[in-house]
C-alpha cells in the first residue's frame, strides 16, 4: 500500500460516522476470507487487514457479504468436523484386522 493510499485509508477511518468497533470486527472477518485467496496467502497480516478494512470503507464489500461468506465458511467447517467425527466413530465400531 503506497503513502497515498495509507493518507487515503486514513482519511476514510477518521471520517467514518458508523460504530468504529463493528468495522474493526468486519474488517478481521473479511481479512480471513481474504487470506484464503492466492493473492494474499504470503502476504503479512498487517497489510491483509488494511486491504479488509479500505474494502470495507470503500464499500466494495458490505457488512451483508461479510457476514454472508463468513456464515457460509462457518456452515462448510462444521459439515466437515462432523463428518470426520462421523467417520471416526464408524472407524472405532469396526473390528481390528491384524
Amino acid at each position: 500500500m503506497s503513502v497515498e493510499n495509507e493518507k487515503e485509508l486514513d482519511a476514510k477511518l477518521m471520517n467514518f460516522d458508523g460504530d468504529r468497533y463493528d468495522v474493526v470486527v468486519l474488517a478481521s472477518m473479511w481479512a480471513k476470507q481474504l487470506r484464503k485467496k492466492s493473492e494474499y496467502k504470503n502476504q503479512p497480516h498487517a497489510v491483509v487487514i488494511k486491504v479488509a478494512l479500505d474494502d470495507i470503507l470503500s464499500g466494495r464489500v458490505s457488512k451483508e457479504d461479510v457476514l454472508r461468506v463468513s456464515k457460509d465458511n462457518l456452515e462448510k467447517e462444521l459439515k466437515a468436523q462432523e463428518a470426520a467425527r462421523l467417520e471416526a466413530e464408524r472407524k472405532a465400531k469396526e473390528p481390528m484386522r491384524l
